[in-house]
């Protein structure tokens, strides 16, 4: 004859027990059909016994708890009554609180608990050294984006349109600047934007510009109210 096996779960107290059973049965916590759940529990401490196994105090005082709640809710109450219930539900509400924040405790533990934090690294100081003012390029591109409205941009035709529409890097706008001041070594700075055909486009060219200012391949001149861009003599064989 082939061996029953029970197995029994092992619950840390009662409150454990009780959520177990009202999520297993999926049971509103806020409206607890008591009869069925102080009869499951009750079931659970014979299978316990069955098995000689340890019922410790504190189960043995939840059952008669759900036992007298159980007899109360037999007996006719008024509407200012409170529920006998609530007593338990607080008390499970708390319990089922508790649980979550040790399992998230815990994730975090598991996910966390080889890893260390790293103090923040020093900004390098202002490494922008050029000899002309910094606000001298925003300036220049106010002013130029003052004459540049919506409305003053060329209309395309359709085909010219959708080519004026594709998006422009930064890089490509570096490789056609150097190429230009290659061969003109300076120019004024309104003329790299002469050739835009969008907005996108014009942001691309001063993005491109305030890069290569930094890296030192371009100058800015400053010439009454003027101002020049001028490749540096190493960059002129691009």
């Amino acid at each position: 004859m082939e061996e029953k096996i029970v197995r029994i779960e092992q619950y840390e107290g009662p409150l454990d027990l009780l959520l177990a059973l009202i999520q297993k049965h999926k049971i509103d916590i806020l409206d607890i059909p008591i009869a069925d759940i102080c009869t499951q529990y009750m079931e659970y401490i014979d299978t316990l016994r069955e098995h000689a196994m340890e019922v410790t105090g504190e189960f043995i005082v939840m059952g008669a708890q759900l036992m007298l709640i159980k007899s109360r809710m037999l007996l006719p109450r008024d509407e200012e009554d409170e529920d006998p219930r609530r007593e338990l539900v607080d008390a499970l509400l708390e319990h089922r609180r508790a649980v979550l924040a040790a399992q998230l405790l815990r994730e975090r533990a598991e996910t966390y608990f080889d890893r260390f934090t790293k103090e923040p690294d020093e900004l390098p100081p202002e490494s922008y050294s050029r000899l002309h003012p910094v606000s001298l390029l925003t300036e220049a591109f106010a002013r130029l984006a003052s004459r540049m409205s919506e409305a003053e941009l060329p209309e395309p035709e359709l085909f010219e349109k959708l080519e004026s529409e594709r998006y422009f890097t930064v890089d490509e706008k570096v490789l056609h600047i150097s190429k230009r001041l290659s061969r003109l070594r300076s120019c004024r700075f309104s003329v790299m934007f002469d050739d835009c055909r969008s907005r996108g486009e014009i942001v691309a060219t001063f993005l491109a510009l305030l890069e290569m200012v930094k890296s030192g391949s371009v100058s800015v001149l400053r010439e009454g109210d003027e101002t020049y861009l001028e490749m540096q003599p190493e960059e002129m064989q691009i």
